[in-house]
């Protein structure tokens, strides 16, 4: 081991010398596929995958007398039907709450594609065998979380729990805007971003015993070779997990829907923003943070996020002529009037916060949160005490705010093509939003005269040169 490397386990090694323990429980399962199957997270990448770079991980953390639950898994996207299926069998076992569970995606694109998400990225353009393989995957996937889960609750002793904030530092936001108009995908220097890091410790006698961090970043370091591998997240979870041997380190992402890596492109890109993750994480746990005396109040509400007006089916007549995946998408709706009579005009969209009193409070947004929600709510709530996860229980699609409206490009517009939806979000969705949000959380977690001003929503000038490279 190196000497940064020592560094960092000796800090993750550290008792901050709690006097209240909560019971927390975690436990970890392998969910590399073992057969064929197509990846997700890339149109233009077919066939089913060639090679695994690393295996991928399902994480879960339990926390309190009754118990929540975080389960992080390394995938692009976990859907409502499939977090639908766990709670039912985890309801079924009576092993826990299911209401109290999350599963969230760490978005790596280098998963398999599961059954329901993001449909069109493969519709019309996969094998029947191919669709097999993906159902044969989702449905043992289904089964592994609900395996971490239980097995997470099963392993609930007390254990002194905290909190920090910190800082990681290699995402940038990729929305490349020319002259006011989307342009494509590259690093945008003066853009938002969100480089806070949250993380949240257990030990036991001292000893680590879980890490739970989060971080708005895009997990698309490896670039789009077909491929399994979990990206940065999942080389930061083994990068702690290696710095403080016994202890599972769950990652999940944040506001992180228009922000990536930089650089990017390759396996080892992904190691490297890993390593610095776990750096990061290694800082803060040197502390000092904030204790943490009990499980969490479970908060929640499902709202409905408008579409824009719906065109007709004249519109889809024409457009499904065309070919493409535009022609596809447009012969899906055809098929959606057919069979349901109209097409939707709102997105499903459950929301849940996690309050440990007045200490912390954690948000789960599901679908590709942009980073200006991150900017908003830390702005108008205090974000000393406060966690947002993207990519929870649901992912719809992307979550554009008022100002990705309005620019266009592909997260508000084409992704929609993806996902399945007749047309991009009214500008109405940020305000409904946030404003669940804040209503979940309640007045006690809005900012104060005494909040400090944010200081990481904007990339440092110091850090522009390796960011370019």
């Amino acid at each position: 081991m190196n000497r940064p490397l020592l560094i960092a386990a000796a800090i993750l090694s550290a008792a901050p010398g709690l006097a209240v323990e909560v019971p927390v429980g975690v436990a970890r399962v392998d969910v590399t596929p073992t057969h064929p199957v197509v990846l997700t997270g890339y149109g233009h990448r077919v066939g089913e995958f060639q090679g695994v770079d690393a295996p991928l991980w399902a994480r879960a953390m339990a926390i309190g007398d009754d118990p929540a639950v975080i389960v992080a898994v390394d995938n692009c996207g976990v859907p409502t039907p499939v977090v639908a299926e766990v709670r039912r069998r985890v309801a079924e076992s009576k092993a826990f709450d299911p209401s109290r569970l999350v599963v969230a995606s760490t978005h790596t694109h280098n998963a398999p594609q599961l059954a329901g998400y993001a449909p069109l990225i493969w519709e019309g353009r996969d094998t029947p065998e191919q669709r097999q393989h993906v159902a044969d995957y989702t449905a043992w996937l289904t089964g592994k979380i609900v395996e971490v889960a239980t097995a997470a609750v099963r392993d609930r002793k007390p254990a002194e729990l905290s909190w920090g904030q910190g800082r990681a530092t290699f995402g940038g936001n990729r929305r490349l805007m020319i002259d006011g108009v989307w342009k494509g995908f590259a690093f945008q220097e003066k853009a938002p971003v969100d480089h806070s890091m949250p993380a949240m410790f257990a030990r036991r006698d001292g000893k680590l015993v879980a890490v739970w961090a989060n971080y708005a970043c895009h997990c698309t370091s490896a670039g789009s070779e077909n491929r399994v591998g979990p990206d940065w997240a999942g080389f930061a979870a083994e990068e702690i997990e290696r710095d403080a041997p016994g202890a599972t380190a769950v990652i999940t992402i944040g506001c992180g829907a228009d922000v990536g890596p930089q650089p990017t492109g390759n396996v080892g890109l992904s190691r490297r923003h890993g390593r610095a993750l776990a750096d990061a994480v290694a800082a803060v746990a040197k502390g000092p943070n904030v204790p943490l005396s009990a499980g969490p109040e479970v908060v929640q509400a499902t709202i409905e996020l408008p579409l824009a007006s719906v065109p007709g089916r004249e519109h889809w007549e024409k457009e499904a002529k065309r070919e493409g995946f535009e022609g596809r998408h447009a012969r899906r709706m055809l098929a959606q009037l057919d069979r349901d009579g109209k097409l939707p005009a709102a997105v499903p969209y459950p929301i849940a916060a996690w309050r440990f009193g007045g200490d912390l409070a954690i948000v789960f947004l599901p679908g590709e949160v942009t980073v200006d929600y991150a900017v908003r709510l830390k702005g108008e709530m205090d974000w000393t005490r406060l966690w947002i996860n993207g990519w929870s229980n649901d992912v719809p699609g992307y979550i554009p705010s008022k100002r990705v409206l309005a620019e266009g490009g592909y997260e508000p517009d084409f992704s929609q093509i993806y996902y399945g939806w007749p047309t991009h979000y009214s500008p109405d969705v940020e305000d409904l939003l946030v404003s669940t949000v804040e209503s979940l959380l309640g007045d006690g977690f809005r900012k104060t005269a005494d909040t400090p001003a944010p200081d990481f929503f904007a990339v440092p000038e110091a850090l522009l040169p390796s960011m370019r490279k």
